[in-house]
């Protein structure tokens, strides 16, 4: 049983992903993967964002938070579809001003992590080339979810 758990582990990092997307141009390619990994949550989702607003994402993320996934959503601009999502169960919002706020993480499930430059917006995401990495290596999972628990701590609950 050890000799088998050691080969998954082993085949389980060697088949880590990392893809990149280029956008706009892989704009839909990016928003289609997203879409299926955020099907397939099955307990949490959390986004540190400096903005949010992406209506591909909101639709998908009521479709989501409606199976009863937790959502947890750490951004500076309270404004958009952060107020929107807060009135669901499920969702807990939090402001974050240590530090301004440049990138976006989304991490879902433990299993697959995003990063891109600016913010979760529409406008940014058509007219902006950016750089969008998704992966679901182990180490860098383990990572950047130990560096969102830290900007968590550092940031306030929106609703008390």
């Amino acid at each position: 049983m050890i000799k088998l758990l050691t080969l998954f582990l082993s085949l389980s990092v060697a088949n880590a992903q990392t893809i990149s997307y280029m956008l706009p141009d892989d704009k839909a390619l990016f928003e289609y993967s997203l879409a299926a990994h955020l099907k397939k949550a099955n307990a949490t989702i959390v986004i540190l964002t400096p903005a949010l607003h992406y209506g591909a994402l909101h639709t998908q993320l009521i479709h989501t938070i409606g199976k009863g996934i937790k959502l947890t959503l750490i951004t500076q601009n309270l404004t958009h579809d952060p107020l929107e999502l807060i009135a669901y169960r499920g969702v807990e919002l939090y402001e974050y001003h240590a530090r301004p706020l440049a990138d976006t993480l989304i991490l879902i499930d433990n299993t697959l992590v995003c990063h891109l430059s600016g913010a979760l917006e529409d406008e940014d995401l058509v007219h902006k080339t950016q750089n969008v990495l998704c992966s679901d290596e182990p180490e860098l999972l383990q990572t950047i979810q130990l560096n969102i628990h830290k900007t968590l701590a550092r940031s306030k609950p929106y609703l008390k």
